[in-house]
């Protein structure tokens, strides 16, 4: 995909709300179709990435734990709650929406209490519509 134009829109739900992740990486964020990789193996790789890396690698790994609950990604465990929790502080609107998503996918309402607090006071909106989603998830 690295030669191709850039995507315009999604090709699952055709929205033009599409965030671009790395130099090839696409997420939307109506449907949450995306084109990343496949993620294997252990989730060490993941959480150094969500807690050290570079703004991409962050996004990335953040994007990438969305995916949790997936049947063919199995990736949440009980030691994620930690990492994904921490990764609302970052301070990158996408980091933080992105780990909203994976919060409420992972389940844990131990997450709750951070995330009423990122929906009453977190500078962006997405981030804060990102955690009310995961607020309502819990809760049902």
């Amino acid at each position: 995909m690295g030669n191709q134009q850039p995507l315009a829109a999604c090709p699952d739900c055709n929205s033009t709300h599409i965030q671009r992740i790395g130099e090839d990486g696409y997420f939307c964020l109506d449907c949450e179709w995306d084109n990343l990789s496949f993620v294997t193996g252990e989730n060490d790789s993941l959480i150094s990435a969500l807690r050290n890396g570079d703004i991409n690698a962050r996004r990335e790994a953040a994007q990438a734990l969305i995916n949790i609950g997936d049947t063919d990604r199995d990736l949440a465990t009980s030691r994620d709650l930690s990492p994904l929790l921490e990764a609302l502080d970052d301070s990158e609107d996408d980091v933080r929406y992105f780990s909203t998503v994976a919060l409420g996918k992972l389940g844990d309402a131990a997450a709750l209490p951070k995330l009423k607090e990122i929906e009453q006071h977190d500078a962006s909106e997405l981030v804060r519509q990102g955690a009310k989603t995961a607020i309502e998830r819990l809760q049902t």
